[in-house]
């Protein structure tokens, strides 16, 4: 990906599945840091990448740190812990200073209705919101962290298939909020969730993420994918939804989109085709705040 012409770190935002490689650590997390580097500017001093971990997704925090302090610090970037446990910890000063200083802000895996909950509507997420915005924080979710991100969210034990009355649609962070994005989506068979979730509100985008893959975003370049396995793009917004009196449900006219590890989609590249474009146009405006 190119450079953006911010001094700081662009508004890089990246979603990962779960179970990303972090002990050696893999593919994913290293091209996170990659593309974060490949923001700044040439000429500022390339000083470590500063990483706000936010762990208040996680039930496991202590065992969370041991693993992605190590390896943040593999790749050459500085970590710090965040984990606010309600909402006063979250307009904290000290949290909100650390988040002031972060160029990458990264949110672990866990319990998402927990994270929102703390987060939503707090200083700190305002803050989050406003630095990238402004193209000076990057930032990346796994699992939880990454269905957090979007409008809406998977929460529980949602059935994964369509029988039973519509579940309501759960807020999240809305830093994409033009997405509804599901996680470890390959391996735990969550093509039916997503599909449901999609259908509940069409304008959205359904994305799903395998694990040991994320899909970066660059708003003002294009997306990448990359890991071990894909993203999985569900289109709804040109779809019929029917529901018949037999309790069938016909979704018609569906867009979807598989996009396996080493997809590179850029807005400058002519090869990319027009349906690929649009879908890369609202995966974009979405990671820059623009519904």
């Amino acid at each position: 990906m190119s450079s953006s012409p911010s001094p700081h770190v662009p508004a890089l935002l990246a979603l990962i599945g779960g179970n990303e490689d972090r002990l050696t650590p893999g593919t994913v997390l290293r091209e996170l840091i990659a593309a974060c580097h490949d923001g700044r500017s040439a000429t500022a001093p390339l000083q470590p990448l500063q990483v706000v971990v936010l762990s208040t997704a996680s039930g496991e925090p202590d065992l969370l740190r041991s693993q992605y302090e190590p390896a943040f610090r593999a790749l050459g970037a500085e970590p710090r812990w965040l984990d606010p446990r309600d909402r006063g910890a979250a307009g904290a000063t000290d949290t909100l200073d650390a988040m002031r200083a972060a160029d990458l802000l990264f949110m672990t895996g866990g319990d998402q209705e927990r994270l929102v909950d703390v987060i939503v509507d707090t200083p700190l997420h305002a803050l989050i919101r406003e630095r990238h915005r402004a193209g000076e924080l990057a930032i990346a979710g796994t699992s939880a962290g990454a269905s957090a991100l979007g409008a809406h969210m998977p929460v529980g034990d949602l059935d994964e298939q369509f029988a039973g009355p519509p579940q309501p649609l759960h807020r999240a962070l809305g830093l994409m909020p033009a997405l509804v994005v599901d996680q470890h989506f390959a391996q735990r068979k969550r093509h039916a969730r997503l599909l449901r979730l999609v259908s509940l509100d069409p304008r959205r985008l359904g994305v799903g993420i395998d694990e040991d893959t994320a899909l970066l975003v660059r708003p003002d370049v294009g997306l990448q994918v990359v890991g071990s396995g894909a993203a999985t793009v569900i289109d709804a917004g040109r779809a019929s939804d029917r529901r018949e009196p037999a309790g069938v449900i016909a979704l018609e006219n569906l867009g979807f989109y598989l996009l396996a590890a080493g997809t590179s989609l850029s807005f400058n590249d002519p090869a990319v085709p027009p349906h690929l474009l649009r879908v890369l146009h609202a995966i974009a405006a979405s990671a820059s705040l623009r519904d």
